[in-house]
C-alpha cells in the first residue's frame, strides 16, 4: 500500500478556547495558503469582539472552492466546512454566507444538502472524521440498530469514540439523531436501550428501592423483552455491583459482564489476557515481587510496569487464568481490578517517610484509601493519587479524587483526569483530616455511582451537575440534602461485601469451569496462532496485525444436510462456549430465554476482524425487532447471532451451523474436520493474499500444506463444500 498523504485538519480546545483549522490540501499550512500571500487564494475574514470568536476563510481565486479555513472560539462548523472544503464547488453556498454566518441562498437549497436535519451535510460527507464514518452510515445505524441514544450510536458504530467532537451537544450526531427519529415518528429515547426505559441514574433508585439482586429479576420489574442486550447488560452488572458488590462471576451475574468482567482480566488484540495484582499505593515487598516474577516467568509472559504505579503480566490464555490466579493469591496478592469499571489504583509518592519535603505519609495513605475502596465499581474506572507535598508528584490534580498533604492534614480535590480530555481537579476541602478524607470521599464517591450515566467519567459528571463544585459541596461536605449518613452506610455495606475475585476462582472447582477452553474437550491448544520474538529478554508478539476477514460466510446453516455425530453435554452451559473441531474452533451460544429453537446457536469462533479465536466470550442481546445479537469481545463488532450476518459492518461475516439437542448433549453438525481446517485456511490465506502480506501458518499437517500452496492466491471467497457431521 502506497502512502500519499495526511490531512492536517483538526479541532482542538486550548484553555478553554474551541480552536480549528482545515485546508483541501497539505499546501493550506506548508505554502501558507491562509496568510493572503498567494494570489490564487482570497480570503474572507468574520471578527465578533462581542462573542470573542473569529473566521477566516479561504477560497480558490474565482470564489467556487473552499481552499481551508481558520476559526477560533466557535468551532461548531467545522465538520461542515472541512467535507465542503473537499468538494469542487461550495455546494450552493457563497463565500460570505460561510463567512459571515449568513444562510445559503435559498432554504429549499440548504434542505437538499441535507435533508434539513442541520448538519449542513449530505450523505456521502463525513460526519465523523475520526472513524471516517459518512452520515449514510450513521443514520442507517440509528434506523436498523435500533441505536436511538448517542451511546447506543457510539456502540454499533463507533461514531464519537474519536475525538468526541460530532457526539458533543452542538455536534452533528445530535442534529441527525434527533432528525431521524422525528422522521420516523419516534421521540428521541432518553433511557438506557429499547429494553429500559429509563436513565441509569433512575434504573439505579429502582433497583435500590425494589433491592432486586438479578437481572432477570429487574427484566421481570421494569424492562422490555426476554434477553436484554450488549448495552444494557453491563449497566445493570454496573448497577447491581454499586449497590450490592456480590461476586460478578456467581448468581448468573457472568452472562451480563463485559468479557473483562466475566474473566477478571483485560482482553488483548490477541485474545490473551492481562493479569494486574493491586500495589497499593505502589508500595510492594520485594518477596511479593519475587513472587510475581517468578509466576510470569513460569507462563511465559511478558511484564511491565504500568502507567498506574502496578506490576502487570500480559499473553495469558483464556485456560491459565485460574492457575496463575491462585499462584498470585498463594503469594499474598490479589485482584486489581484493572479488568473492571472501578477503583484503578491509588497513585503516590514517598511522602514524609524519605522525602525531605514530604508533609504527610503519602504512601501509608494511600495504601489505606486503596484498602478501603478496592472492589468498588462505579459506572467508569477511576483513579486516586496522594501527593506529600505542593511538589505534586503524584499527579493527584489529575485524578478522580486527589489528596495533597499539608502541615494541617490534606487538601481534597475531585472530578480531575488524564486521557484523551485532561481535565483539572477542583478542590472539595482544604486541611482535611484523614477522618474527614475519609468521610467525604464515601459520600462523593457514592453520591457518584448513584446518579452519573452509564461510562460517565466524574469530569463530565460534575460538568453536567447543576450547581457544579458549589452544589457538590453543599451535598458532601455541608450534608445540604441530608443524605450524608446514607451515602455513607451504601459505602460500608460495599466495604462488608468485599471478595477477592480471583481467590474465589481459585479454589472454586465449578467457577474454574467457567474459564475451561473448551466445552467439549479438557484438552488444550494454542489458539492464538501468533508468532513470538524475543524482544530485551521477554516473549513478544512479532508485530501482531492480521489482516481482516471480508467478505461472505463459509458456511451457512440453512445449507447443510442432516448427518448425525458426536456434541458436549448439556450440562456444561455457561453462556457462550468454544468447542473443538479438529484445528478448528466453533463457538456455541446458550439462551434460555429464547424459544426452543434458539437455545442453542453456534458460529466460527475465528473473529473476521483481526482474527482473534474468541467470538465465543462476546455478549448477546436482542434487538426490539426480535434479531439476536452477539458483539465480539475485543472490538464490539456485532453481528446477527442465527444468520452470522455483519451488522455493524456486512463485510464482516460468521459461518453459521445448526445444532439440536439428543439424550442431553448438544450437537453441532459441521463439515468435516480436515476439510473445515482446509477452508478455513484458505480463506485466512487469501485475506492475507488481499492486505498484501505472506501467511505464515504455524502447525503442521494437511491445513499448513494448504496454506503453503494457497498463498499468493488471488482475492476471492474459499470455495466449501455441504458435506458436514454432527
Amino acid at each position: 500500500m502506497e502512502y500519499t498523504s495526511s490531512d492536517l485538519s483538526t479541532k482542538l480546545k486550548l484553555l478553554g478556547v474551541e480552536v480549528a483549522s482545515f485546508g483541501r490540501t497539505a499546501d493550506f499550512w506548508f505554502k501558507r495558503q491562509f496568510d493572503g500571500k498567494d494570489p490564487e487564494v482570497k480570503s474572507l475574514e468574520c471578527r465578533d469582539e462581542v462573542s470573542g470568536t473569529y473566521r477566516r476563510l479561504c477560497f480558490s481565486a474565482d470564489g467556487s472552492k473552499l481552499m481551508g479555513g481558520i476559526l477560533i472560539g466557535d468551532a461548531k462548523d467545522y465538520s461542515k466546512l472541512l467535507q465542503l472544503s473537499k468538494k469542487a464547488d461550495l455546494g450552493g453556498n457563497d463565500a460570505a454566507g460561510l463567512t459571515y454566518g449568513r444562510p445559503p441562498p435559498g432554504a429549499a437549497n440548504q434542505e437538499a444538502v441535507d435533508g434539513g436535519d442541520g448538519t449542513g451535510l449530505a450523505d456521502d460527507d463525513l460526519i465523523c472524521s475520526c472513524l471516517a464514518l459518512t452520515k449514510a452510515t450513521v443514520r442507517k445505524t440509528i434506523i436498523e440498530l435500533e441505536a436511538h441514544t448517542i451511546p447506543q450510536i457510539k456502540k454499533c458504530c463507533k461514531a464519537g469514540t474519536g475525538c468526541g467532537g460530532c457526539v458533543a451537544p452542538v455536534g452533528e450526531v445530535p442534529k441527525l439523531l434527533a432528525h431521524t427519529l422525528k422522521k420516523l415518528g419516534k421521540a428521541e429515547a432518553s433511557g438506557i436501550c429499547t429494553h429500559f426505559v429509563y436513565s441509569r441514574r433512575e434504573l439505579f433508585d429502582i433497583v435500590k428501592v425494589k433491592e432486586l439482586k438479578s437481572f432477570d429479576d429487574i427484566m421481570a420489574a421494569v424492562g422490555k423483552g426476554a434477553d436484554g442486550c450488549e448495552l444494557c447488560k453491563p449497566v445493570v452488572a454496573s448497577i447491581l455491583s454499586g449497590l450490592w458488590n456480590d461476586h460478578a462471576l456467581k448468581g448468573g451475574l457472568d452472562q451480563i459482564q463485559d468479557t473483562n468482567d466475566r474473566f477478571l482480566g483485560n482482553i488483548q488484540k490477541t485474545g490473551t489476557y492481562s493479569i494486574i495484582p493491586r500495589c497499593a499505593g505502589g508500595d510492594m515487598s520485594p518477596d511479593t515481587m519475587i513472587a510475581f516474577a517468578t509466576t510470569a516467568k513460569k507462563y511465559g509472559l511478558w511484564t511491565k510496569i504500568t502507567g498506574a504505579q502496578r506490576l502487570g503480566m500480559y499473553g495469558a490464555p483464556l485456560h491459565q487464568l485460574p492457575d496463575i490466579f491462585k499462584e498470585l493469591v498463594d503469594a499474598g496478592m490479589e485482584t486489581g481490578q484493572a479488568y473492571g469499571k472501578a477503583l484503578r489504583t491509588v497513585k503516590s509518592c514517598v511522602g514524609s517517610s524519605w522525602c525531605r519535603y514530604g508533609q504527610q505519609d503519602s504512601v501509608t495513605m494511600a495504601v489505606s484509601l486503596e484498602d478501603r475502596y478496592k472492589g468498588l465499581r462505579a459506572p467508569h474506572k477511576f483513579k486516586m493519587g496522594v501527593s506529600g507535598c505542593l511538589r505534586e508528584c503524584a499527579e493527584a490534580q489529575g485524578k478522580d479524587v486527589g489528596l495533597i498533604a499539608t502541615q494541617a492534614g490534606y487538601n481534597l480535590y475531585v472530578c480531575g483526569n488524564g486521557g484523551v480530555k485532561p481535565v483539572h481537579a477542583k478542590l472539595l476541602a482544604n486541611d482535611c483530616s484523614e477522618e474527614e478524607c475519609f468521610k467525604y470521599i464515601d459520600r462523593f464517591l457514592m453520591f457518584y455511582i448513584s446518579t452519573a450515566k452509564h461510562l460517565q467519567r466524574t469530569s463530565p459528571w460534575l460538568a453536567e451537575l447543576e450547581g457544579g463544585i458549589e452544589y457538590l459541596k453543599k451535598v458532601v461536605i455541608n450534608d445540604g440534602l441530608g443524605l450524608g449518613a446514607e451515602l455513607e452506610a451504601m459505602m460500608q455495606r460495599n466495604r462488608m461485601n468485599f471478595h477477592c475475585e480471583w481467590k474465589e476462582v481459585a479454589y472454586d472447582d465449578e467457577l474454574r469451569k467457567k474459564f475451561q477452553q473448551f466445552a467439549n474437550t479438557t484438552e488444550t491448544r494454542d489458539s492464538e496462532q501468533i508468532e513470538y520474538i524475543d524482544a530485551r529478554g521477554q516473549r513478544h508478539p512479532a508485530n501482531y496485525s492480521p489482516p481482516d476477514i471480508l467478505g461472505p460466510a463459509l458456511y451457512n446453516k440453512t445449507e447443510a444436510p442432516p448427518l448425525i455425530g458426536s456434541g458436549f453435554s448439556q450440562d456444561f452451559c455457561y453462556g457462550g462456549l468454544a468447542v473443538k473441531h479438529g484445528s478448528q474452533e466453533l463457538a456455541v451460544f446458550y439462551l434460555p430465554a429464547q424459544s426452543s429453537s434458539d437455545h442453542w446457536l453456534a458460529t466460527q469462533n475465528l473473529c473476521p476482524h483481526k482474527q482473534a479465536r474468541s467470538i465465543s466470550r462476546g455478549l448477546t442481546g436482542e434487538l426490539a425487532s426480535g434479531v439476536l445479537t452477539l458483539a465480539d469481545p475485543v472490538y464490539k463488532t456485532t453481528y446477527d447471532l442465527r444468520s452470522g450476518a455483519g451488522i455493524g459492518n456486512p463485510n464482516f461475516n460468521l459461518s453459521t451451523f445448526q445444532t439440536k439437542m439428543e439424550d442431553g448433549r448438544v450437537l453441532v453438525k459441521v463439515p468435516p474436520k480436515e476439510e473445515m481446517e482446509e477452508a478455513f485456511e484458505l480463506q485466512i490465506s487469501q485475506a492475507y493474499s488481499a492486505a498484501g502480506k505472506e501467511y505464515k501458518k504455524r502447525g503442521h499437517g494437511a491445513a499448513a500444506k494448504a496454506a503453503a500452496a494457497t498463498n499468493g492466491v488471488a482475492n476471492g471467497a474459499a470455495a466449501a463444500t455441504n458435506k458436514t457431521e454432527w
